[in-house]
């Protein structure tokens, strides 16, 4: 199969559209005498006149209408996938469990906006702690892991290792039972902030509380939920160390105990390897280690 003179066939548009050689040369930066040696290599590409030349100018032959459309369709296309490939590469679809989105991405969006004008960020949300990563539906995502997935092709950049420690309403502590030891709280509720997981079960062992029962309160599918109930009074909610310093700088949470419950489960940047070279994949992955440094 013979190669389509692309460049020809962008001249012949040109040319079709205003029946002239003058002003398709004006338009395309080109000489009249090169626009003329462009539509012979394309007449004789498919050896065939497309241009009647005449005194009053140039008119189009049947071949020549019959090409036109074509042409000017495939060129239409073109330009809309180039479009199209340009906005992907300024957009980013970061997938990430809610805390995250709540505590690290959108507190810091207007700095990643200011910093990064030419990316679009695409926030998507999710509970499923899978270790799944689609590439047709995100360039990047957030994933909280005991250990990193097995698929191969895939980079996966430790965020921060799980801390946990117990949060309350200083509220709470107002006028009602003492929380002066961990045994204390079994006059308290039990906010789980991951619906099935033993975490207060480990953390009450790790402190000797052996008076609470470790599977009673209210099960949440998301520390941002529990969080949220904690703030209101409504509890005592394990949860990540790095989740809750605004909450704490602002007394909305205080730590009743200091003592920290170490785990093997962790937060991961994820993100495919043939990805891991784009420009919009380093600037968002410096950006987020960068806010979490400070």
């Amino acid at each position: 199969m013979r190669l389509l003179p692309l460049n020809a066939l962008r001249v012949f548009l040109v040319v079709a559209e205003h029946l002239s050689f003058t002003a398709a040369a004006r338009q395309l930066h080109l000489t009249q005498g090169a626009v003329s040696r462009q539509i012979q290599t394309l007449e004789g590409h498919y050896a065939t006149p497309l241009f009647l030349r005449h005194a009053r100018g140039l008119a189009l032959t049947a071949e020549g209408l019959a090409l036109l459309p074509a042409v000017r369709k495939a060129f239409d296309l073109l330009a809309e996938a180039g479009e199209a490939l340009r906005a992907s590469q300024g957009d980013i679809r970061l997938r990430v469990p809610p805390t995250p989105a709540m505590r690290w991405i959108l507190p810091n969006l207007p700095d990643f906006r200011s910093r990064f004008p030419a990316y679009t960020l695409h926030l998507m949300t999710h509970t499923q702690t899978s270790g799944y990563f689609d590439r047709a539906e995100c360039d990047v995502a957030i994933e909280g892991l005991v250990q990193p997935g097995m698929e191969t092709g895939l980079v996966y950049d430790c965020i921060n290792r799980e801390q946990l420690v117990p949060v309350c309403s200083p509220a709470l502590l107002e006028g009602g039972p003492t929380l002066a030891c961990p045994n204390d709280l079994r006059h308290f509720t039990l906010l789980h902030p991951w619906r099935g997981q033993d975490g207060w079960r480990q953390w009450l062992q790790l402190a000797g509380a052996d008076q609470v029962d470790p599977d009673g309160g209210i099960q949440f599918d998301a520390l941002e939920y529990a969080l949220h109930a904690a703030v209101r009074g409504m509890g005592v909610s394990l949860a990540q160390v790095s989740m809750i310093g605004e909450d704490v700088a602002r007394g909305r949470l205080v730590q009743p105990f200091g003592l920290v419950l170490e785990t093997d489960w962790a937060y991961y940047l994820v993100y495919a390897e043939e990805s891991a070279a784009l420009p919009k994949i380093q600037a968002f992955r410096s950006w987020l280690f960068d806010v979490l440094a400070t």
